[in-house]
């Protein structure tokens, strides 16, 4: 039996991110563009990341009929009180009161770095979600001892690269090397990594959750089925 995974998500530049997880698995990633979903929008209304990743991962379900891995992440800045009012929660796209598109949402955060000198230490908040059905699904969240090694800084003043979908990647600075993030080699990432060894063991054991979580829901499916 074919184990194959919905990667639930539009955003082009996290799909091979997500998808990189399940290499070696055997298990098969499959993208919502391939069932013709392409321009499918997951409800996100909860208000916290693991909250918003299940509702996504629901909602993919709902729409393909099959087992998702949905992420969902919410902006920390790490300098800043828990509720100042600049800080942007999981409404990262809609930190200004509406959907920001990617040009917005860079001057956006980019205002905000310099209200506070240029530059702020930030993290992302991740949550992702394994979902066999909504009755049946797994999160890990980063809690906030995790955020502190993911730390980067955003500041006010972007390269002259930029991503689609990750707005937030041309302001955002690697503490370790002072580059962009944007801007650095797969070399650079590998060794920014490797310096911070609690940011590579929190990576491991992400990796580790989800390719055992994922395997053994596969394995309770077929169980099931025989």
């Amino acid at each position: 039996m074919e184990k194959s995974i919905l990667i639930g998500t539009a955003n082009p530049s996290k799909y091979p991110y997500l998808c990189g997880f399940f290499d070696g698995t055997g298990i098969r990633c499959v993208s919502p563009a391939s069932l013709g979903l392409a321009d499918f929008e997951a409800a996100e209304n909860g208000r916290t990341a693991r909250e918003n990743a299940i509702e996504k991962a629901a909602s993919w379900y709902r729409a393909a009929k099959m087992p998702v891995f949905a992420l969902d992440a919410g902006l920390v800045f790490l300098d800043l009180p828990a509720d100042h009012p600049d800080q942007p929660g999981v409404h990262v796209r809609r930190a200004a009161g509406h959907t920001m598109d990617d040009a917005e949402m860079l001057a956006w955060f980019a205002a905000v770095a310099h209200r506070h000198g240029g530059r702020l230490r930030a993290a992302w908040q991740d949550s992702y979600c394994l979902m066999r059905e909504p009755s049946n699904y797994h999160t890990f969240t980063f809690d906030r001892e995790m955020l502190e090694p993911n730390a980067f800084l955003i500041v006010d003043t972007p390269c002259a690269l930029n991503l689609p979908g990750w707005p937030v990647n041309s302001i955002s600075v690697d503490i370790a090397t002072g580059k962009y993030w944007g801007e650095m080699t797969a070399e650079e990432r590998a060794r920014s990594e490797k310096a911070g060894m609690d940011k590579t063991l929190i990576r491991r054991r992400l990796a580790e959750w989800i390719r055992t979580t994922a395997n053994g829901m596969f394995e309770t499916t077929q169980t099931a089925a025989i």
